[in-house]
């Protein structure tokens, strides 16, 4: 921050406030690698796979018919009562709930926010999930209250005295990103202790409908004036251009809070769509949702499996439209290899602004059996590319080192040796990779996905001492480093074969 912002009008905590970027890779396409946007594949986003409810046939919506009565309404302001929208939430949710629990939100942000600003003083303590949604900490931060993050396992056993120095708790069910799902008998009984100690519980269950809505607890928030959930048509009906999202919780709280919120907050033609798909006969139930659900539990168990078979890639559990995968033993970063398939139009989510840095989870949404496996077709492809960008990489810090190198021993490398012993390791990455000339001992060999991948596991050419250092020698030489990488294969490398 400069001594010129340490000046603007701002509340102290908002100086360091960054904008918020939102997961989605689009921009980080290589404008070169001109890829039509009908032919991006989005794993990234976690939407309901089967497209909006506008394209399935059974939920008789007419997207044209809502539009052109959106359209009647633009030259007036709202009802800020919202008072059809707000009857359709409470119809949807089922039996319990009224309109008058329900408080209508621009997105589940603008809601989270609603309530703080409404619950919470500068320095209130705010209890989060870790991990979770980068939007509940920085919502703390906007409002000058503090996120005490907690592991997600520990969650429902946090002692009286931390719910009593907390404001409010942060909870989401199924978890982002983990799609871990927490029973409902579980949640009721954290809520009691929530407000044995006047801590207000807020449960986030903006995927439930894809999940297990049996498990919501959206009726007994109805009933409390201290557990308010909040649900999303974004994600259930594929809408992420339509935002709106809902608040429960009981009469006395919705008032109080429809009062406080911003007014006008929801534009006519999100309030016709968001009635007309909340109105679905069938409501949670219906045709739409319930083959949405069993589409997403079959080909999320066929990704667990696929994936489970690949090296390096851990797909944990989930209840969820999307799973976490773990590649803490994959020899890629997930920064790397999301940027990897970014640059190929394929999206996944990047996890590293979930758990505080560690750059080795991703997040692959439910697609179809088709995307999933053209997903799957490229990662021989990237894996070459990757390959030889490490090779590249490599070759430049050792021409930097030049003859005052130190080569890899028993003491700075943990795979010395990894071919024989006195071996030099000046190139681990080969630079000539992927030769293709099986007289060095590499070879084509199927790979884990049915493709064709080339291995050098049985050459050692290069980690000849003599052999390296005629190579080296030949790569230092002025010039262009391609052209000597040429020349150090054509003098040294192809004498020996």
């Amino acid at each position: 921050m400069s001594e010129d912002e340490n000046q603007l009008p701002f509340k102290h905590y908002l100086l360091d406030l960054s904008v918020c970027k939102h997961s989605r890779q689009r921009c980080q396409v290589p404008e070169e690698a001109k890829i039509p946007e009908s032919d991006i594949l989005d794993f990234s986003a976690s939407l309901n796979p089967l497209g909006s409810p506008f394209r399935f046939k059974e939920s008789g919506l007419d997207i044209e018919l809502l539009l052109e009565k959106a359209t009647g309404k633009l030259g007036q302001y709202p009802d800020n009562r919202y008072i059809e929208l707000r009857t359709a939430a409470s119809l949807f949710i089922g039996e319990g709930v009224s309109r008058d629990n329900i408080i209508p939100g621009n997105g589940s942000c603008e809601i989270l926010r609603l309530i703080l600003e409404s619950i919470a003083d500068e320095g209130d303590v705010i209890i989060a999930p870790a991990p979770c949604p980068d939007e509940y900490y920085r919502t703390c931060e906007a409002l000058g209250t503090v996120p005490y993050k907690i592991r997600l396992n520990e969650m429902l056993q946090l002692p009286k005295r931390t719910l009593e120095k907390a404001k409010a708790v942060f909870f989401s069910n199924p978890n982002n990103p983990s799609g871990e799902l927490v029973s409902r008998e579980r949640i009721r009984e954290f809520a009691l202790r929530c407000a044995e100690q006047g801590t207000l519980l807020v449960v986030d269950e903006s995927v439930i409908d894809l999940s297990d809505p049996s498990q919501s607890v959206a009726d007994l928030a109805a009933k409390s004036d201290h557990l308010l959930v909040i649900r999303s048509i974004v994600n259930a009906f594929c809408l992420p251009g339509c935002r709106f999202s809902y608040g429960i919780t009981s009469s006395s709280m919705s008032e109080r809070l429809n009062a406080a919120r911003l007014s006008w907050n929801i534009g006519a033609v999100t309030e016709e769509i968001a009635t007309a798909v909340l109105k679905m006969e069938g409501g949670v139930n219906s045709i739409y949702l319930t083959r949405s659900r069993r589409f997403v539990r079959e080909e999320r168990q066929y990704m667990i499996d696929r994936l489970s078979s690949l090296y390096g890639f851990d797909p944990l559990k989930s209840s969820a439209n999307f799973v976490l995968v773990n590649m803490k033993e994959h020899f890629m970063s997930s920064e790397r290899f999301a940027k990897c398939f970014a640059a190929r139009g394929i999206f996944v989510r990047e996890c590293s602004d979930f758990f505080e840095g560690q750059k080795h989870f991703i997040r692959i949404s439910v697609r179809s059996r088709d995307d999933f496996e053209k997903l799957i077709s490229k990662l021989d492809e990237v894996y070459a590319e990757s390959s030889r960008e490490e090779a590249r990489e490599k070759l430049e810090q050792t021409l930097e080192q030049g003859p005052e190198r130190v080569a890899a021993t028993r003491g700075t490398c943990g795979y010395y040796p990894c071919h024989f012993s006195g071996q030099d390791c000046t190139f681990c990455f080969c630079p000539f990779y992927a030769c293709e000339d099986e007289r060095t001992g590499g070879k084509w060999i199927d790979s884990a996905i049915g493709g064709k991948v080339w291995s050098c596991e049985h050459c050692t050419l290069l980690h000849q001492p003599r052999v390296a250092e005629k190579v080296l020698d030949v790569l230092m030489e002025e010039g262009d480093t391609d052209k000597n990488i040429r020349d150090a294969w054509v003098k040294v490398i192809l004498p020996l074969l």
